[in-house]
Order: C-alpha cells, then sequence, then structure tokens
C-alpha cells in the first residue's frame, strides 16, 4: 500500500470528505485530494507534514507499505462532563499538539437595535454564535470546543447547543467583565484537559464568517511560531491621526486591523495572562493580541480577507445575511 492509497484509507478512517481535506490544507477544491489519492501528484514535504497532522498519523507511515497509524485512536475520546458528551482526546504517543477553540461570548453589545447581545441576534433561522460553533466542528483539526458566555445566556445557549448535536463542545463556562478576563476563564478550563504544548484558539462569538481555511492557515502558523493573529490590511483610501492639533497621515499599506481568531500554544498566553496578573489596565483590555502589544510582545499576523467581518450594528447583520445567502 503506497502513499496515495494510505492517504484515502485513513481519510475515509476519519469519516472526511475530499472537500474537508482539502479546505484542512488550504487547498480551495477538492481536486487537489482527488488528484493525490489517484498518484496523479504528489504532495511537497511541506504539504504532506501538514497532511499527517490533520490525519492525525505520521509522514512515515502515509509514506510505509502498512496501513497508516493513527496518532490519536477514536477509542481513548473520554466524556469530560461536557454538553452532548463533549470529549477529550487522549494523546498516544505525543506527536501533535490538540487544538481547543474557546469561542467568546461575553459581549453585551445592543447597538444592532434590537436589545440582545450580537452574538445571539438570529440570522437566517440561528443566532450568530451558532455559525462559530459550527465552523470550529466541522474543522477535523479542532478537538475541543469550548464557550465563555453571558452567564444570563447559559441556558438559552445549552438549549441551541442541544439541538445541533455539538459533539466538539466540553463545557460553557461564565463570562468575565472584559475580553482579556473570558479569555483567563477559558484557558482555565482547557488547562485541565490539554498540555501546555497544546494550542488554543480565541474566537469572537460576533464573526460568524471565518472560514476553514483560515482556521487551518492559523493552526499551521501557531504550530510553527507559538502565536498567530488573524487581521486585515486597511482598505479606505486615507487615513488621519489626530496628535493634539496635529493631523498626520498613516500609511494604509502597513496599517492592519487585528481581527479573531487568535492562536497560541497554550504556555504562550498562560504566561501572558500571567504577567499581566496585578495590571488592572491590561485586564481591562478587549483582547489578548492587544494585551500582548501593550506588553511589548511580537505578533504573528496572518492575513485575510475582509469577510471575517464583526456584527455589531444592524448594517452588519444585513452584510453577513447577504454572504451566508451568497455561500448557500
Amino acid at each position: 500500500m503506497g502513499l496515495p492509497q494510505n492517504i484515502k484509507r485513513r481519510r475515509l478512517e476519519l469519516g472526511l470528505s475530499q472537500q474537508e481535506l482539502a479546505t484542512a490544507l488550504g487547498y480551495r477544491t477538492r481536486s487537489s485530494i482527488a488528484k493525490i489519492e489517484s498518484g496523479d501528484s504528489l504532495p511537497p514535504t511541506r504539504k504532506l507534514e501538514q497532511l499527517a497532522r490533520v490525519l492525525d498519523t505520521t509522514v512515515d507511515a502515509l509514506c510505509s507499505d502498512q496501513a497508516p497509524a493513527p496518532r490519536w485512536e477514536d477509542a481513548t475520546r473520554s466524556a469530560v462532563g461536557g454538553i452532548n458528551g463533549g470529549a477529550s482526546l487522549a494523546s498516544l504517543d505525543g506527536s501533535r499538539p490538540r487544538v481547543a477553540a474557546v469561542i467568546l461570548a461575553g459581549g453585551q453589545s445592543t447597538r444592532n437595535m434590537q436589545n440582545v447581545p450580537n452574538q445571539f441576534i438570529n440570522v437566517m433561522g440561528k443566532p450568530v454564535i451558532m455559525y462559530c460553533l459550527e465552523a470550529y466542528q466541522r474543522h477535523p483539526a479542532v478537538d475541543q470546543i469550548y464557550v465563555v458566555c453571558l452567564r444570563a445566556w447559559i441556558d438559552i445557549l445549552t438549549a441551541y447547543v442541544k439541538q445541533s448535536g455539538l459533539s466538539k463542545l466540553v463545557a460553557i463556562v461564565p463570562a468575565g467583565e472584559t475580553g482579556v478576563l473570558s479569555a483567563r476563564n477559558g484557558l482555565a478550563q482547557v488547562r485541565l484537559r490539554c498540555a501546555p504544548e497544546d494550542l488554543v484558539i480565541l474566537q469572537e462569538s460576533t464573526r460568524p464568517l471565518v472560514t476553514q481555511e483560515d482556521i487551518s492557515k492559523l493552526i499551521q502558523m501557531c504550530v510553527d511560531k507559538g502565536s498567530a493573529t488573524l487581521c486585515s490590511p486597511m482598505k479606505d483610501y486615507a487615513q488621519v491621526l489626530r496628535t493634539d492639533d496635529r493631523l498626520d497621515f498613516v500609511d494604509r499599506n502597513r496599517t492592519y486591523a487585528l481581527q479573531t481568531p487568535d492562536a497560541y500554544r497554550i504556555s504562550v498566553l498562560a504566561d501572558a495572562l500571567q504577567e499581566a496578573e496585578g495590571r488592572p489596565e491590561l485586564m481591562e483590555l478587549t483582547t489578548c493580541a492587544i494585551m500582548r502589544l501593550h506588553m511589548g510582545h511580537q505578533l504573528n499576523l496572518l492575513e485575510c480577507g475582509h469577510n471575517n467581518m464583526k456584527v455589531v450594528r444592524q448594517e452588519d447583520i444585513d452584510v453577513v445575511t447577504a454572504l451566508l445567502r451568497r455561500n448557500s
């Protein structure tokens, strides 16, 4: 059994379609996977290593004459008391980091004119937050999902989750008063089940259009560099910065809007939060990426498109609805 057959067999064992595997690897269409599995083309070494990670196996196993052995056995999945029997993956040989996604749903903004937190606005039959949860449920490299939620909305979210059958959801925990404090609450839950070298993704629940491709690229950059932050380039023609009574031009080619998701090796984020303890001005910030910037840490920026928008106002809901309809 050669490389093409091993890839196909392992993909089928995991229940992945060719399109799902293609998306996880950053390909646009399933044809790239079809060509690899048929033997018409071979993945480059860099892609082969990524392919092994996504398929929960090793490069040596994929290239061997034997069927590839999984790095993570389904039999090792055990319930951890989460919603819908949310599961924690146990590593057999420590060969790849686990990936936990923390969905941050602690915001209380109601600028949408509907008197409902933005993450619970109904768009095409379901709340905005469910689009985020479903994106991470679909992604084959994500092992666990956690939600940090407004206390008053936990029961409502639980009801939505039970209807949806999100098998990766481990826990819903109360939000903190700020974005950073909410991230800290989520990380505390993740650390109960994951190792310092594992990865955690922080995702705002009000960005329902996060793509599988961006999640894959974010994970890869985090594996390589220890952290990664999604961003988009400035699209407006001119920006100015007011300093006292003076206006200065800002070079839009060097200006980026920080977004989520952002991803961290767990030890990196834990160390940053510990360093920020006792400094209220840091704990009051909205995101961990901004917190780390204030602390002088380097951000690894991953550029994405402008459709990863945040639902804040009614016009945002209209645009998101149009984009979802176009993609459906």
